[in-house]
């Protein structure tokens, strides 16, 4: 009773001070995963162990009082000349103990012990006809079903179908709620920013998964016998045990999935270091089933249901923060009550001057070089457009790159996200002057990466709406299991299971114009052939546009045909095959002349380890009433700080007090500009395809949240 409350008081204590949620609100979210997962192991570990010791204590205190007693009597029966043997069914009532006429029992008067058909607790097996041979006591009869039923707990491959479904049911559970349930709920509250949808939309499908891969699997596994059926098991606990090592622990500086591709290359070392980790755990997995039945069989238990309780432990916090997290690249709260921009005038064009900016996301210029490469005369179609050469973006990623863009404001990481986005778009100067000029203002860009609350565009973008949208919870399903995969897979087998989260989109469907606006060029394409363009009674108005372009997932054509094929060059041919059907479509309706159109991009790719060659982006530029002259280029040395200067002059004749046009700027101009990329800062003086010009100038110390 007292190792009982002993035990009792530690798990009471234990699950006390172990409150999980406490942490997390002051702890980065992966560090904190770990932190609680380990605490819980450590936890659990020390409660199981006392309680195997409080046991084992019981049972050695057991047999020395029952030793003690035993010694006493005997003392005691010698002291008062008894023969200390209770009185015996064998003599008669009229006998007695102490009485010198007794005699013993015959020995036929006496039951012989018959062995328990059963495992005793505590023994590895019962005892076997050799045992018992050599401790000379006769085979009693059965004992070879007796030895039959002990080879068969020691070897759940020779029990039956039920009971090989019972030593196999922690491991496939835990299997299937790491790799599936777990898996998929954990990665999709974490990164519910990433998710175009609410995790309580996907649970449902998530939940189902679940239980039929279990009970399928709890099903199929049993069927097989003997050594398969014990290889099998094995492998599930290897892959359990490995799987979850490996997404837990030793994915750590993989980064986070940004939609870039990940060049794998510079992993080597890591993907070396993964399998060999993989094999040594195959390796100890099946050499403790081999040769250490006992400890495999607990480790069979043991191993899944401690899994199964650190990771539901380590839930709860991710849980109970998910619903803060609400402010993504599109936005969990959709299907609320709050606004987000929408498609609505996605179709539509001022009846007078239209300014269109086509942002390409990830338009690097070697991507331009590859297509001129691919085809020389590929952008003859750019009637009247001046291309510049020697483009560069403030950043190497979407954030903080269009917000800087279309508000004139730089963010260099000292302070939080949100507050950046806050004071950019409050005094976003071109947008405010466009709108007190009597323009239309319709923005067509995901949330998260360039604004993070709907109220920051209030006042500025018309297309803000409650937006509504339905829900494919199958592709998100297949989606979070692919996530889950890449996550819990050896380094060398990740690049199958790659992903990018604008792939999330594809679990939404735009069912009217309050539908939020979702990257994803195929839909935009699709939008431009069936509803086509068409006019208003707006004067003039300003569009913007964020396409996928060049950037990862590759999966378009240059026919704008979904193809797994493709290459970036080539899926920026496709995104500029969209453009150009938009160019065609202003032109039927007399729209192109005095339009203002800027094809450019938002940053370029991504090298290794700061900047390692000139990273120039694409920009083409089309001013109100140029039209009927074939593409011209300039060298100039330009970046997105003219672009509101550029866009205030082709549509009101002055550059708004912004500053100098695109065209303002000479060739040869030693112009000095900027890039940031992992924050490490870079000043180009003159022209920026010479790499001489390109000095490091610092590294810029994080104290934002992103």
């Amino acid at each position: 009773m007292r190792g009982r409350r002993v035990v009792l008081a530690y798990w009471a204590i234990a699950l006390c001070f172990f409150t999980p949620g406490a942490a997390y609100a002051y702890i980065d979210p992966a560090t904190t995963t770990y932190i609680i997962q380990i605490i819980t192991a450590l936890v659990v570990t020390v409660g199981v162990s006392l309680s195997i010791f409080m046991y084992r204590f019981r049972m050695i205190s057991a047999k020395l009082r029952y030793g003690l007693y035993g010694l006493l009597r005997r003392f005691k029966t010698k002291g008062d000349g008894s023969s200390g043997v209770d009185q015996s069914p064998g003599l008669s009532q009229s006998q007695s103990p102490g009485d010198g006429s007794s005699a013993p029992p015959a020995p036929s008067a006496l039951k012989p012990y018959a062995f328990p058909d059963y495992a005793i607790p505590g023994s590895l097996q019962p005892p076997t006809e050799e045992d018992l041979a050599e401790l000379g006591v006769p085979v009693p009869p059965g004992m070879e079903r007796i030895e039959r039923k002990g080879s068969k707990l020691g070897d759940p491959g020779k029990r039956g179908y039920f009971g090989r479904m019972k030593a196999a049911l922690p491991a496939l559970l835990s299997a299937c709620l790491t790799f599936i349930l777990f898996g998929c709920i954990d990665l999709a509250a974490q990164n519910s920013m990433d998710m175009p949808f609410r995790l309580s939309e996907a649970a449902p499908a998530v939940f189902a998964c679940f239980a039929a891969c279990f009970a399928a699997s709890l099903f199929v596994l049993p069927l097989f016998r003997g050594l398969l059926y014990e290889i099998l098991l094995a492998l599930v606990v290897c892959v359990l045990i490995a799987g979850y090592i490996q997404g837990t622990f030793l994915n750590i500086g993989l980064g986070e999935l940004t939609g870039d591709e990940i060049l794998w290359g510079a992993y080597g070392g890591m993907m070396a270091g993964s399998a060999v980790f993989w094999a040594c755990m195959a390796a100890a997995v099946f050499a403790l089933w081999r040769f250490a039945k006992p400890a495999w069989r607990g480790l069979t238990v043991f191993a899944p249901l401690l899994l199964i309780v650190i990771q539901a432990v380590a839930l709860v916090p991710v849980l109970g923060s998910s619903g803060a997290n609400q402010d993504g690249i599109y936005g969990t709260e959709w299907g609320g009550s709050e606004e987000t921009l929408s498609v609505a005038g996605i179709d539509e064009l001022a009846r007078e001057k239209n300014t269109i900016v086509f942002l390409l996301d990830r338009l690097d210029e070697e991507f331009v070089d590859e297509i001129e490469e691919l085809d020389p005369h590929f952008f003859d179609s750019l009637d009247g457009f001046t291309k510049f050469d020697d483009n560069i973006s403030y950043y190497v990623s979407t954030f903080p790159s269009v917000t800087a863009m279309l508000t004139g404001h730089r963010y260099y990481f000292d302070g939080p996200v949100s507050g950046y986005f806050d004071y950019a778009w409050e005094n976003a100067g071109l947008m405010h002057e466009l709108k007190a000029r009597g323009t239309d203002i319709k923005l067509y860009m995901a949330r998260g990466y360039i604004y993070d609350k709907p109220e920051q565009l209030q006042g500025i973008a018309s297309n803000i709406l409650v937006p509504e949208y339905d829900f494919d919870a199958r592709v998100a399903l297949v989606k979070l299991l692919k996530l889950s995969a890449f996550r819990y897979a050896p380094m060398p087998a990740k690049p199958a299971f790659w992903l990018s989260p604008t792939e999330f989109a594809d679990a939404i469907y735009l069912t009217s114009a309050a539908s939020p606006y979702i990257t994803n060029d195929f839909a935009f394409y699709d939008m431009l052939t069936t509803q086509r363009l068409k006019k208003t009674d707006e004067g003039q108005a300003f569009f913007f546009y964020h396409l996928l372009g060049a950037h990862d997932p590759i999966r378009m054509d240059e026919n704008i045909q979904q193809s797994y094929d493709s290459t970036p060059a080539r899926q920026a041919m496709g995104a500029f095959g969209i453009v150009y059907e938009y160019i065609d479509q202003m032109k039927a309706l007399g729209l192109y002349e005095d339009a203002t159109i800027i094809i450019t991009g938002d940053h370029g790719m991504m090298q290794e380890d700061g900047v390692s060659s000139p990273a120039l982006t694409g920009l083409f530029v089309k001013p109100a009433g140029s039209y009927g002259a074939p593409l011209a280029r300039s060298q100039a040395p330009v970046c997105p700080g003219e672009l509101a200067a550029t866009i205030m002059w082709s549509m009101f004749g002055d550059s708004g007090g912004f500053g100098p046009t695109y065209f303002d700027i000479g060739e040869g101009d030693p112009a000095v500009r900027e890039y940031i990329t992992n924050l490490k800062c870079y000043e180009i003086t003159g022209d920026g395809r010479d790499f001489s010009n390109w000095e490091y100038t610092g590294m810029l110390e994080n104290k934002s949240d992103w």
